[in-house]
């Protein structure tokens, strides 16, 4: 029990000195940390002036780099003072320069003057000339028209006898004799000549402004329709496809119309031989009746379609080829103007062409 209580006793000691030995620790800790807390303060402060003198040496090297530019414009302004003053002397020069040509100049105005007034007389005897010549071409096409005017009508009193007695001949003759193929040929060239002495008759009425239209309603499906079917009737070899019309009233002139369809299916026919088909199309777009009449034929370059609207005007590649005189699409084109229409043409050699015209709804036709 002694030993006992002696051993307690030690351990007591031991942990009275292990004790202080803890607490002298901890204020030794204490004293570390402290002087940690002022060794980071003096070290934010330390960046704080560094950063304050890294501040001021930038403001320092931008004052300095300032000062440089300022002197370098210093330096500029006074360069471009000395060439603007060396530009003012070349002026200077320049203008005398120019004050001496100005006097030569006036001196060749002068001149220019006096040739110029010499053209001035020239140009009016050159104008007179012209308009004489106009005076002279008017003549000679009213002199033209008149010619045209007063052969087809003298052609028509001695056609009409003509047609009749080869109509008469036509009922009467034998279809299986051999004369009656000739029959039919003469039948053909007397149509041919109607439609010549119609055009020339036409012609000579537009040039005279003497062409009317006989305005009435009429519904344009069926001027499509007669037309299509009166050229389907002497072409065996083509179909005249009529892919869409307009089956509404139209104030114009109905005959006149359909000229312009039966003028434009005939060229279509005429100028597509290896093909076999023809379309024609009718919409109303934007306030007018468009139709569109479109052939797979030889079609037309530039420089025709410019010209095709011409009085007399043949395609020089095929005049020779095809039959006719150049009247029927300027007398279209006329007729269509008439109702205060338009003309227009696409075309491609070798692949076709395709004619349009519009007619607005409701023209203020006379």
């Amino acid at each position: 029990m002694i030993f006992q209580n002696q051993e307690k006793e030690k351990r007591a000691a031991e942990l009275i000195i292990a004790n202080k030995e803890l607490v002298f620790q901890n204020e030794e800790k204490e004293k570390r940390a402290a002087e940690l807390i002022i060794a980071n303060k003096e070290l934010i402060f330390q960046n704080q002036e560094k950063e304050k003198r890294a501040a001021e040496l930038i403001i320092a090297n931008q004052e300095l780099l300032f000062q440089n530019q300022e002197k370098g414009k210093r330096a500029a302004e006074l360069n471009m003072g000395n060439i603007e003053l060396d530009f003012q002397d070349e002026e200077k020069e320049k203008r005398a320069a120019e004050l001496a040509i100005l006097l030569k100049e006036l001196g060749f105005q002068d001149e220019e003057k006096g040739k110029r007034a010499a053209e001035l007389i020239i140009a009016k005897k050159e104008v007179l000339v012209q308009q004489q010549e106009k005076d002279r071409r008017a003549t000679a096409e009213a002199k033209k028209d008149e010619f045209f005017n007063i052969v087809s009508h003298e052609f028509k009193t001695p056609l009409t006898n003509i047609k009749a007695i080869n109509q008469l001949l036509e009922k009467t003759a034998n279809k299986a004799d051999k004369t009656y193929a000739f029959i039919l040929n003469a039948n053909r060239s007397i149509k041919r000549l109607e439609k010549l002495i119609a055009d020339l008759l036409d012609v000579t009425e537009i040039n005279s402004d003497q062409i009317r239209l006989n305005i009435a309603e009429f519904n344009f499906a069926d001027a499509m329709t007669n037309s299509i079917a009166r050229v389907q009737q002497i072409s065996a070899k083509h179909t005249i496809k009529l892919e869409n019309t307009i089956n509404r009233h139209y104030t114009g002139d109905q005959s006149r119309i359909e000229q312009v369809l039966i003028n434009l299916l005939n060229n279509a026919i005429k100028f597509s031989p290896d093909a076999d088909t023809v379309i024609v199309k009718a919409k109303v777009v934007s306030g007018s009746i468009v139709v569109v009449v479109e052939d797979f034929g030889i079609g037309l370059v530039k420089e025709d379609i410019e010209q095709l609207f011409q009085r007399f005007y043949r395609v020089q590649k095929t005049a020779m080829q095809y039959q006719g005189i150049g009247l029927g699409l300027y007398i279209a084109s006329e007729i269509i103007k008439k109702h205060h229409g338009k003309f227009t043409i696409e075309s491609e050699p070798g692949k076709g062409s395709s004619f349009r015209f519009s007619l607005p709804l409701n023209p203020p036709l006379k």
